[in-house]
């Protein structure tokens, strides 16, 4: 896909987001508070009127756990259960392979996958399915920002 993209010009007049010069460093540790999945802050709902810190804690987008519900219509959200959420961190549920990865930028991670693959009923135990995914996707970053380049710096000298 990136020799055609860059032997074709497409990347003149299109975006693939596969290609992103931001993914694939190591992360600052600015972003060390920050959390990549929005649960909790982004209520699902069900037909039934139950409420979910996100669509993938109801029990039909789970593969082995039980449903993480949070209220309901009649009674609202209970915030206590919604508290472990919203102090999520990329830190509080990364181990620290996860956290020196020198390319972790761009990895993201989402709660009910976390709980989905964990050995216990925890958020806070990250999984770590897609990290060959991304370090692959690296790999092809790396190859197509290179070749752009250097077919950039040649257009520019000739």
């Amino acid at each position: 896909m990136a020799d055609a993209i860059i032997d074709k010009d497409y990347y003149k007049d299109y975006v693939c987001s596969f290609f992103s010069d931001n993914i694939g460093k190591p992360m600052d540790k600015i972003h060390d508070t920050n959390n990549w999945c929005g649960a909790g802050k982004m209520i699902a709902i069900d037909a039934a009127g139950t409420f979910y810190p996100c669509i993938r804690f109801a029990q039909y987008s789970l593969r082995d756990k039980k449903a993480i519900i949070i209220g309901d219509i009649n009674k609202g959200i209970n915030q206590n259960l919604l508290r472990p959420f919203l102090s999520l961190d990329r830190c509080t549920q990364s181990s620290q392979k996860c956290i020196d990865c020198e390319v972790a930028s761009g990895c993201s991670w989402h709660q009910a996958e976390n709980y989905d693959a964990a050995q216990t009923n925890t958020i806070y135990q990250r999984s770590t399915a897609i990290c060959k995914m991304h370090k692959a996707r690296v790999r092809a970053n790396n190859y197509y920002w290179n070749k752009l380049y250097r077919k950039l710096k040649t257009k520019r000298t000739e």
